[in-house]
């Protein structure tokens, strides 16, 4: 029988139960991609299923109507597969029945549950029979549940938590029935011992009973010492279901009864430690890395096979020592178990430091796995005027300088033309590997500061097209499209046209299919060039610094020598000295300035060396206050530079001091060790420094990344003390300038 229409009925009643079917629901779609499959479920559960893109219908049932629904449902469809984990109320024999009166006789299974094995899963049992019965492939045997949520939801949660500090942990202290519930005394101590140790963000959600929620908050509050700005402990509102599971999915670690709301959490792949007690773990609970913890195993009334005969079932009372046998797990046993899965967020969020990135780094010095296809190369190999566009800021354009370095050593004879934005440009200097520079606003990467003019666009049509290009390569980042480039290229007469693609469309001849949005800028423009055959012969950041700039670098500095070997002043050497770049573009990426006055200064008193202040001219009204609180040994060369020199006085000094801008990624260039306070705005793996000595400080938290200009919440995820910067830097001093420092 070919099988057009897949009915699945779950109607045992909890959300839980929908999840646990998930897999089974999944594995059914899945082996019948052309079949239309319906689920017929309660309220609220049937909100998880609503952007499932493997589930074409939900169909909910009224609550004490369910055997009345499957009849209703039946009757109004023609399903040539009808599966049901519901056995009550004689369903299982309404279905059968149906079978044997429909004439085309549909495959029906009507009890998945079949009395499990005490050590098999529930959800496993499902997939078994299923398999057995000859409806679902091999290949969908061990499936996961897993839940479908939007962007905008992920989004929409993201805003409504705002900055909370990682790691946050999701408290689920309420159970549809007491002796389900964990005690609040023991939420408590774990909720202490987890601020204590990681500087957790406690999120307790509410369930039925706020009150309780509420002052499990209270006395979470009135214990909390961490030294963080911002709210440590926050209560999430009764809220729909799927607002609920976009919040848990924000979460590093959920604690919680045997409920549904643990099955949604594992089904997110958010860590979770399950609290087990009337119910058995070995039925009901998670995979590892997922953790499941039974209270009084030992009990003489329990009844795996049906936990519902067990006398505390509808009771509600433990006829034994405690209240519920939950009452056996110990917050200890809790936090040893949670140890391990916050593992990770104690190195980022604890600390606020990265490891230590040094040249021997395997992660950086190998090539990521990034698969794609190849297509004809013999085209870009015969390219003799090449156009490759980077349109954003100076530092986007320098992450291009390994590939830019990559097609000058592949077409040694090909003019070389980099368009980039008037900032983008002025890396001109620095790349030698570029014949020429094309400077050029474009509208499609504006940020409203162009007029809407067509004539401009003909324009750059216009110019584009007097080149007489041969080919264009277009870089971009994970978020931007190449297709308004690759427009413009196409009507310019351009006739090769590479780009990363994550849209369908004609104007690129050579697409290449997206890479992983968290792959390092580097990483992805060498996989775009790549893709057409291109050899990589260094993957490192490339920068040549004019003998001009470093002439007019070192003169600039004369004045600062300090050091008492005589050598260092010698005209040919720079004396040593560390600069401070405190400033970006926008607010959001910006450390306090106080706080970086803070650390330079005293960086500068444990060394000796001064500080050497650099910006742009536009940063001048906050330079008076920074000097001041700096003090004497420093220079101020704010505005004073141009690029290429600012590139040379990096080059040359001891420790770099700034935030996530060009100067880290200069720095980096030219190995010049720095300490780098790197706000949550865009992902660290994207755009870290990969070589150089350096120290990545951030706190990490929820609304990280933000991509914002404007911070909302007081750069909590830069809220880094001045002690933090010095000891980082005095580690990346250590032990190469040693003798100087011991000098001074």
């Amino acid at each position: 029988m070919q099988i057009r229409q897949i009915l699945f009925i779950e109607l045992l009643g909890g959300i839980g139960d929908l999840v646990i079917a998930l897999p089974a629901i999944h594995a059914l779609a899945c082996t019948h991609p052309a079949a239309r499959l319906t689920v017929l479920t309660f309220a609220p559960a049937a909100e998880l299923l609503q952007t499932d893109p493997l589930v074409q219908q939900i169909v909910i049932a009224p609550n004490g109507q369910a055997k009345q629904a499957v009849a209703q449902i039946l009757q109004s469809d023609q399903f040539d597969l009808i599966v049901s984990d519901t056995n009550y109320d004689q369903i299982a024999d309404l279905i059968t029945n149906h079978q044997r009166q429909t004439a085309h006789s549909p495959i029906t299974i009507t009890n998945l549950w079949r009395s499990p094995p005490d050590d098999q899963r529930v959800s496993d049992r499902f997939l078994r029979i299923l398999c057995s019965e000859g409806v679902i492939t091999q290949d969908y045997a061990d499936a996961q549940a897993q839940l479908h949520l939007t962007a905008s939801e992920y989004r929409e949660a993201q805003q409504a938590l705002g900055a909370a500090y990682r790691p946050l942990v999701v408290f689920c202290p309420d159970a549809g029935m007491v002796i389900k519930r964990w005690p609040l005394a023991n939420f408590v101590a774990l909720g202490n011992a987890l601020q204590q140790q990681y500087g957790a963000t406690i999120l307790i959600l509410v369930g039925s009973e706020p009150e309780a929620a509420e002052g499990l908050a209270t006395e979470l509050r009135a214990n909390n010492i961490s030294e963080k700005s911002g709210e440590a402990v926050r209560v999430w509102p009764r809220s729909s279901l799927r607002q609920v599971a976009a919040v848990i999915a924000q979460a590093d670690l959920i604690i919680a009864a045997d409920t549904g709301l643990a099955q949604i959490a594992a089904a997110l792949n958010v860590p979770t430690i399950t609290l087990f007690g009337p119910s058995w773990h070995a039925r009901y609970g998670q995979l590892p890395p997922h953790v499941n913890l039974q209270g009084f195993s030992a009990c003489p009334e329990r009844k795996i096979s049906n936990f519902t005969e067990q006398r505390c079932w509808y009771s509600g009372h433990c006829p034994y020592e405690w209240r519920t046998c939950l009452e056996d797990i110990t917050p200890d046993q809790v936090m040893k178990a949670a140890q391990p899965l916050l593992e990770q967020q104690l190195i980022s969020s604890a600390s606020s430091l990265t490891e230590l990135s040094t040249e021997s780094s395997t992660e950086s010095s190998t090539e990521p796995d990034l698969s794609f296809q190849f297509v004809n190369h013999s085209a870009w190999q015969a390219v003799r005027n090449l156009l490759v566009m980077r349109l954003d800021n100076i530092g986007d354009v320098i992450m291009t300088s390994p590939a830019l370095y990559a097609l000058r050593q592949a077409l040694p004879t090909a003019k070389l033309t980099l368009m980039a934005s008037p900032g983008g440009a002025l890396t001109a200097p620095l790349l030698p590997w570029v014949d020429a520079v094309l400077p050029w606003r474009v509208l499609w990467q504006d940020l409203g500061r162009l007029a809407f003019d067509p004539e401009r666009e003909w324009e750059l049509i216009h110019t584009l097209r007097r080149h007489q290009f041969d080919a264009v390569i277009i870089f971009t980042s994970f978020s931007q499209s190449p297709h308004p480039a690759a427009l413009v290229a196409a009507l310019a007469g351009i006739p090769l046209r590479l780009g990363e693609s994550k849209e369908q469309d004609s104007w690129l001849t050579h697409a290449v299919t997206a890479a992983p949005d968290a792959i390092h800028q580097v990483d992805r423009n060498l996989r775009l060039i790549a893709s057409v055959g291109f050899e990589i012969p260094d993957r490192r950041l490339k920068l040549s610094i004019p003998h001009q700039a470093t002439q007019t670098a070192r003169q600039l500095v004369q004045s600062l020598d300090s050091s008492p070997l005589e050598e260092m002043a010698s005209s040919a050497q720079f004396p040593p000295y560390l600069l401070l770049n405190p400033w970006t573009s926008c607010q959001s990426r910006n450390y306090e300035t106080e706080r970086f006055a803070l650390a330079a200064r005293e960086l500068s008193r444990q060394t000796g060396w001064p500080v050497v202040v650099t910006g742009v001219e536009k940063d001048r009204p906050q330079v008076p206050s920074l000097l001041t609180q700096l003090g004497s040994s420093v220079l101020d060369l704010v505005g004073a530079t141009s690029l290429a020199e600012l590139a040379a006085l990096i080059a040359q000094a001891r420790l770099v001091l700034t935030n996530n801008t060009s100067t880290m990624h200069i720095a980096d260039a030219t190995n010049t060790p720095s300490v780098i306070l790197f706000a949550g705005t865009e992902l660290e793996s994207q755009w870290k420094p990969r070589y150089s000595l350096n120290r990545v400080l951030r706190y990490s938290t929820v609304c990280s990344p933000c991509y914002q200009f404007k911070c909302p919440y007081q750069l909590q995820c830069l809220d880094i003390l001045p002690e933090t910067v010095i000891t980082a830097g005095l580690e990346l001093l250590q032990p190469v300038d040693l003798e100087y420092m011991s000098l001074s």
